[in-house]
């Protein structure tokens, strides 16, 4: 039996939750409720493909289709997929990629492979890029638990920062209604305009509240008689028993001596433990990124994203070649699109 691909639609949609349900690789931002909120919310081309083997589904792939220079159609990476992009059925031989990969390119110049598993990368025909996706910096509640973090993992220093909020009077809350999430979002989106990150819009952050349920969201901030020191929202997959620390507030007008992050971060990582998660995400990060470090305080540890750009066309390859041709043979810069935000 051969493979084929066909775009997401009424008839498939079925098939695409069951897969990505029952993947080990599979998310909530794989899902189809998170295709909603970025379908209602953000001016996006998104194309979802399934891979058959025969009748049978070998995988999914969420993308964003996009343009460079009007002359090359490609597909990207949706956004917030920091966690894989590609999901494919453990069982496929990893010579076949190229086959899989080939049904792209009719209607594709190049797109956007993220997978965790580093031999697939490795056999791909394609002339590719490799791309700089980073790691996903993971937690295992089974190896290390709160107690082997405090005694073992957390320094002298890193756990003054956690007490000072306790001897200081600050409380941990979980917030539901609407004037609190405000105030939250409000110090949310300043905090990434403070580190020229991208802000999700308030009609997209709002959607993920509204359409995912209360046991799968969990917004919780750290206050003072009324002082809003930070917070996080924590999205939840009590099924496969993973806890993601997805949105991060700071007040950055609180006193030098506070470290927010330190305190959200252990109030977490407890409370997972103490619900019953395995694991908790901390999301992507490249190496070069020095929040990778204030991470491994906690004991999450790098899980590598093996990315490339893979060159579809002729023309798209050629054009990569006749860059790399006038730098002198050295590493071209990429001139494909980077990650949508």
């Amino acid at each position: 039996m051969g493979y084929s691909i066909e775009e997401l639609s009424e008839s498939n949609i079925h098939q695409w939750e069951e897969f990505n349900n029952r993947s080990p690789e599979g998310t909530l931002f794989h899902s189809i409720r998170w295709k909603n909120i970025l379908e209602e919310t953000r001016k996006l081309q998104l194309r979802y493909y399934l891979i058959f083997e025969g009748q049978r589904v070998v995988g999914i792939c969420p993308f964003v289709e996009q343009s460079m220079k009007k002359l090359f159609r490609g597909l990207n990476g949706i956004p917030r997929s920091d966690y894989n992009n590609i999901i494919l059925d453990g069982i496929i031989d990893p010579d076949h990629i190229n086959e899989i990969l080939s049904l792209f390119s009719k209607r594709y110049s190049y797109l956007f492979f993220d997978t965790y598993d580093p031999a697939l990368p490795e056999r791909i025909e394609y002339d590719n890029i490799p791309n700089e996706a980073g790691s996903n910096m993971l937690l295992d509640l089974n190896h290390n638990s709160p107690e082997v973090i405090w005694k073992e993992i957390l320094s002298k220093d890193d756990r003054y920062k956690i007490t000072r909020f306790e001897k200081g009077g600050f409380v941990v809350q979980e917030i539901t209604d609407g004037d609190a999430i405000e105030d939250f979002y409000k110090y949310y989106a300043e905090n990434l305009n403070h580190i020229k990150g991208y802000v999700l819009p308030h009609a997209c952050f709002q959607k993920l509240l509204d359409i995912f349920s209360p046991d799968e969201v969990r917004v919780a901030v750290l206050t003072n008689n009324g002082l809003f020191a930070g917070g996080n929202l924590t999205m939840l997959d009590p099924a496969r028993k993973i806890a993601y620390f997805t949105f991060l507030a700071l007040n950055r007008n609180l006193p030098n001596k506070y470290s927010p992050t330190y305190y959200l971060s252990w109030e977490g990582i407890n409370w997972a433990w103490e619900n019953g998660y395995e694991r908790v995400s901390f999301g992507r990060e490249r190496p070069d990124n020095p929040r990778v470090r204030g991470k491994q305080k906690f004991g999450a540890e790098r899980v590598p994203i093996h990315s490339r750009v893979v060159l579809l066309s002729k023309t798209a390859s050629r054009l990569y070649q006749l860059r790399k041709t006038f730098q002198g043979g050295g590493q071209a810069d990429d001139p494909f699109p980077g990650q949508v935000s």
